[in-house]
């Protein structure tokens, strides 16, 4: 029999990509259940190969989204440098999608960043930080929250003085970040831009 309690698919309906938060204070309890999900989620082998830095302080912050936003620019100065090492980097979508995320700081107004780290030691590392990710993502909805990640964050770890406020341990390196906060508007059920699922699944 299947369950009427809401599950994953009723939270990522309403699940969306926050540019900016509310301001104010989170729901008591809230972030620790966040990272609880992240604490949690499924790895290879019960390696759990990640750790999670939480920057909620104000300055902090926003020397975390100046160093996000220069990972962003310094890459985009230098990708026709990197393009002879990566293809995707001539395909017209995907030079779409980095001229998308151009405008605005990288990180979001008013949020608290989760700053993945990625046990490298670990072959199933990247797909464990990938659940964990997922995993946050899903509770920070559930708990009310708005969320937003970005892989730009990777580029802190060639900046020594981020690596340094960050903590990041030997064995370590930065994944990706994800940012929650209030969300500015509440969050309802509103995605209708999903391709058909038969469009988005072949049947064997």
């Amino acid at each position: 029999m299947i369950s009427e309690v809401p599950g994953a698919l009723a939270l990522l309906e309403r699940t969306a990509h926050a540019r900016a938060f509310a301001p104010g204070s989170l729901p008591p309890m809230a972030l620790r259940r966040v990272l609880d999900a992240g604490r949690n989620a499924p790895s290879l082998f019960n390696t759990q190969p990640f750790r999670f830095v939480v920057v909620r302080d104000r300055e902090k912050y926003e020397l975390l989204r100046t160093g996000a936003n220069k990972s962003r620019d310094t890459f985009m100065k230098m990708r026709g440098l990197f393009g002879a090492m990566n293809k995707r980097l001539k395909n017209a979508e995907y030079e779409a999608g980095l001229q998308r995320q151009l405008t605005g700081h990288v990180l979001p107004d008013n949020g608290i960043a989760i700053v993945v780290l990625q046990d490298d030691r670990y072959p199933e590392s990247s797909e464990a930080c990938a659940c964990a990710l997922m995993a946050m993502s899903l509770e920070a909805t559930a708990s009310g929250l708005g969320s937003a990640f970005t892989s730009w964050t990777r580029g802190l770890a060639f900046q020594k003085d981020m690596v340094a406020m960050l903590g990041v341990p030997d064995g370590f390196k930065i994944f990706t970040s994800l940012v929650v906060g209030n969300p500015i508007a509440p969050l309802v059920a509103t995605r209708k831009d999903r391709r058909p699922l038969d469009d988005a699944v072949r049947w064997l």
